[in-house]
């Protein structure tokens, strides 16, 4: 691999709240290579490098580190892919794979063919049934019931590890280097640029992760974030119920204020990179070292002009006033100011 370390930037948001500018804006600079447009959520996911981390390095237990890298085998196999959607493997050169079984096998201190309950636990409840219940019964009865049952169980992969800290964040970097290495093998680009690496909380944990990492948070105005989702996209993972939307709202951010300052962090609004488009290309070019001049392609992909449109929803749709008031006086510190009509 080359020596050179690769610089990685990526943006974050709470969902929907708007980190798609940051995207759209540096894909306006030929320096920065963006593989394409996924959230490459592998670090973040449960079931994904910080779960294993957790597993491997703060809740240590020999099943427990069976549990995270079978989960962690399963998250690979499904992150890369079928005949259907390719998924990772399409964005990283048909790579993904291959170099997430390269990671996890250098973690891997045991690997053997065995059981335990958990085995059944994770399984659908009819493959329970039969596989971990009927099946040996029948097995130990036509072996003249004589043995412990655990004999005759079906075997699976059972898996331990217990890495020391520094070997595990080494390999971890590792693992993202050559991700990049696949994408820019010559060093061609200043930065690799991977939406949605990281959570917008909790932030500081992943930079063990990283030998060069920027990182920009995006927040929006949550009666904007509420009424886009209420008559628009109906994601699930916002609720439509307005009491239990603010509590998420609210209970997502507590934490920020007790975050430690990180000069590698970059907090900003949506809506400030609307209504003070200049100021915001200022900061992100401050953030990240970026040249004005090698802003070769501006507003091409993000327009303020056009991207005003998502601020102030109430004004095109059918919003009650109490909805609006409800939210204001609920999460007053989170609401832009910015005129209602």
């Amino acid at each position: 691999m080359n020596e050179q370390k690769y610089k990685i930037v990526t943006c974050a948001s709470f969902g929907n709240t708007g980190s798609g500018i940051v995207t759209d804006y540096l894909l306006e600079f030929p320096s920065i290579h963006n593989p394409g447009d996924y959230e490459f959520r592998f670090l973040q996911d449960y079931g994904g490098i910080s779960t294993l981390e957790d597993a491997l390095l703060h809740n240590q237990h020999r099943m427990n580190t069976d549990i995270a890298i079978r989960d962690f085998i399963h998250y690979i196999e499904y992150q890369s892919g079928d005949l259907l959607a390719k998924h990772y493997e399409k964005f990283f050169k048909g790579a993904f794979k291959k170099i997430s079984y390269e990671f996890i096998n250098k973690l891997i201190d045991v690997e053997w063919p065995g059981y335990w309950e958990h085995h059944q636990i994770i399984a659908p409840k009819t493959k329970r049934l039969f596989m971990y219940k009927l099946y040996p019964r029948i097995r130990r009865l036509l072996g003249g019931n004589r043995k412990y049952i655990a004999r005759y169980l079906p075997k699976s992969p059972m898996y331990f590890s217990n890495p020391e800290p520094e070997y595990f964040y080494q390999c971890v970097k590792e693992y993202m280097e050559s991700l990049c290495e696949s994408l820019d093998p010559q060093h061609k680009f200043d930065f690799i640029y991977f939406d949605q690496l990281l959570p917008p909380t909790n932030v500081n944990r992943y930079f063990n992760y990283f030998n060069n990492l920027k990182v920009v948070i995006v927040d929006r105005d949550p009666r904007d974030h509420y009424i886009d989702n209420y008559f628009y996209w109906r994601e699930g993972w916002i609720p439509l119920d307005l009491d239990k939307y603010i509590a998420l709202y609210r209970g997502i951010r507590k934490k920020l204020l007790s975050e430690q300052e990180n000069p590698n962090v970059l907090r900003i609004k949506f809506e400030d990179a609307i209504y003070h488009y200049d100021e915001f290309a200022e900061q992100i070019n401050a953030f990240l070292d970026l040249k004005k001049e090698n802003h070769l392609f501006p507003k091409r992909n993000f327009d303020p002009t056009i991207s005003i449109k998502n601020t102030c929803l109430w004004k095109r749709y059918p919003v009650p006033q109490s909805v609006l008031e409800k939210i204001e006086r609920e999460l007053p510190e989170f609401c832009y100011s910015f005129e209602r009509s």
